[in-house]
């Protein structure tokens, strides 16, 4: 039986008393600005992990890093078998099944005596989606006061922490997914047709429950990631200008604990992203099959060969004990082909890819340990790996230790430059893209500019299509280290794919937009008040007098007020008040009426501005 059927299959009776409680009191209190039939959870944006999902996941499960791999670096660059041990370890962190608790986070105040277990998912499917980002970030930046919007002031932890429990528990208006209909599918998930037998049900269930909870998202973040990206929003925002002068020899520009350009720091040591490759099932769609065998691989990556993933040995259509398979909430079937993981367990991140395959205990499946299989459901043993710690290729015999895996053996030997090699035949595509290692594409993640290759003395966009392409520029299908500054540390979706720097942008321009609105119409309802000019020297003395002088005629700290006349309106006079200007602080913490009457007084006495 699959090993993930007896948690699903407990879950049942579970979900059915959880749906039964929840529709015993279909009175459902609305949030602030809300109506009883505004609670609801949208449909899928693009295939990511929307509202629904996340309300069923609950909170990401953190991966569990191993400090001790920086201890082994050295000895991980030097010894492959070493290297794919730690491979197959990082796998079966991010594939464990963790359970979804989201359902307890949406209700915690109904009582409820769950029986069995709960629904399980891969821990890498519990984590966050762009839309995850999307929601939190706008969360958090719209809890800032105005005054620290305007300075980008960084989110604290407790917020962020706080953004990311409001992210599970976001109920937002549609009318397609009130809370109710959201139980009741909830519960048509943990159950299976009369009739079907046991491990079909748990193949089954598996696939509801996954496609439920994330969708097809391709690209997906561990906490420790998405809390860091939010953390360093003002310095990727903030880097944008400086990027176009990044060039390949730029050194670091803050110190050597921290390589980046467009961070405060490099990211924690628990953080992962995973893209995943997903391949459209329904109508007896049939899925690629690429070989990796040693003459397979040369026939590739060979010399003289295109090293392009073209042309599959086969197809096939593998069932979901075969293959890792979900049903979307619109009834689309999906197979996971191919899975990049790379986790910052080492500075320049550990690079493990994985493959379906159905020859999977063949070549780079067959030193598939036990420790793996143990923790992992079965439905993995049916995928390949390959790792990579570092650019080049430091063990002088890659075969070494596997003569129990001869398929292995050979396959490796094939591998031939002195760099490293992990290329994934269902994500890598294009020629060239079959010799590459990951880590040497992703050194330019963030990167804007490469090469003057025009010789106009202006650094011109780079191409990722020439990184593999372009044997001058870039030897080697860009596998070389060429960088010394890695501007986001190693993510190209920062302006690639999910393009979280540009979804930041949008949301900070937005908000940059109302500020301005209403800093323009508190001017004008200032410059419209009635003041007093008695009242505004009280406030003068109290808060002036000690830069400008009593008389105003200006001290070191503070210019002479009759001289230094250089504000034509009083609009002009009240934005300065505000902004601040020079050594002069921001007094937008004055109310309305206090600087309408300071300005009156100034104007009256000092004669600041006309009364335009």
């Amino acid at each position: 039986m699959n090993s993930v059927s007896r948690p699903y299959r407990r879950s049942c009776l579970w979900l059915l008393a959880l749906v039964a409680v929840a529709c015993s009191d279909a009175r459902v209190v609305p949030e602030q600005g809300q109506s009883n039939d505004g609670l609801a959870f949208p449909g899928p944006e693009n295939g990511k992990v929307d509202v629904f999902g996340r309300a069923l996941i609950g909170l990401a499960d953190p991966y569990p890093a191993d400090p001790t791999v920086r201890e082994i670096e050295s000895e991980l660059q030097r010894d492959m078998k070493l290297r794919r041990e730690l491979g197959w370890a990082v796998a079966a962190r991010a594939l464990e099944d963790v359970p979804l608790f989201g359902l307890e986070m949406l209700e915690p105040d109904r009582p409820l005596e769950i029986e069995g277990g709960t629904p399980t998912v891969p821990r890498w499917q519990t984590w966050y989606g762009v839309d995850d980002f999307r929601r939190t970030f706008r969360r958090l930046f719209d809890g800032l006061t105005d005054a620290e919007r305007r300075q980008r002031a960084p989110f604290s932890e407790a917020n962020i922490d706080d953004a990311l429990v409001w992210n599970v528990k976001a109920r937002e208006r549609s009318a397609r997914w009130p809370l109710e209909r959201f139980f009741k599918h909830v519960s048509e998930l943990g159950q299976c047709e009369p009739g079907v037998s046991e491990a079909d049900c748990a193949r089954s269930l598996q696939s509801n429950f996954s496609g439920a909870a994330t969708g097809n998202a391709r690209i997906t973040y561990s906490p420790a990631t998405l809390k860091h990206l939010l953390r360093n929003y003002q310095d990727n925002l903030g880097c944008l200008p400086q990027l176009d002068e990044l060039t390949l020899d730029s050194q670091s520009m803050t110190s050597d604990l921290n390589f980046t350009a467009c961070m405060g720091e490099e990211f924690p040591l628990s953080s992962v992203l995973i893209k995943a490759q997903w391949a459209r099932a329904n109508f007896g769609r049939a899925v690629d099959v690429f070989d990796t065998d040693a003459d397979s691989l040369e026939a590739v990556i060979g010399p003289d060969k295109s090293a392009h993933w073209a042309t599959p040995a086969r197809r096939a259509t593998p069932n979901g004990d075969e293959i890792y398979t979900i049903r979307t909430r619109t009834g689309d079937l999906y197979r996971l082909v191919g899975l990049h993981i790379m986790t910052k367990e080492l500075r320049h991140w550990v690079w493990v890819t994985l493959w379906w395959s159905d020859t999977p205990n063949e070549d780079f499946g067959a030193d598939r340990p036990t420790s793996f299989t143990q923790k992992a459901d079965s439905v993995w043993n049916n995928y390949k790996m390959t790792v990579v710690v570092d650019y080049t290729e430091l063990d002088p015999d890659v075969t070494s230790g596997f003569d129990d895996y001869p398929s292995l053996q050979d396959a490796l030997a094939t591998q031939s430059s002195g760099l490293t090699w992990a290329s994934n035949p269902y994500i890598e595509h294009g020629r060239g893209n079959a010799r590459t290692n990951c880590i040497g594409c992703h050194q330019h993640g963030g990167a804007t500019v490469a090469f003057d290759l025009n010789n106009d003395g202006r650094l011109d966009s780079l191409d990722l299509d020439r990184i593999i392409s372009d044997e001058a520029l870039y030897p080697l299908n860009g596998r070389t280290k060429q960088r010394t500054v890695f501007p986001t540390d190693y993510l190209w979706s920062t302006q690639r794919v999910d393009n979280l720097r540009q979804l930041m942008l949008t949301e900070v321009r937005h908000f940059d937009d109302l500020e301005r609105q209403k800093y323009n119409q508190r001017i004008l309802d200032i410059s419209d008040r009635q003041s007093d000019i008695e009242a505004g020297s009280t406030i003068f003395e109290t808060y002036c007098t000690a830069c400008h002088g009593s008389d105003g005629n200006g001290t070191t700290d503070g210019p002479n007020l009759e001289t230094r006349n250089v504000i034509r309106t009083k609009q002009d006079l009240i934005g300065v008040l505000l902004d601040g200007r020079g050594n002069m602080p921001s007094w937008d913490g004055l109310d309305d009426q206090e600087l309408a009457d300071l300005v009156a007084f100034l104007q009256a006495t000092f004669g600041v501005s006309s009364d335009q």
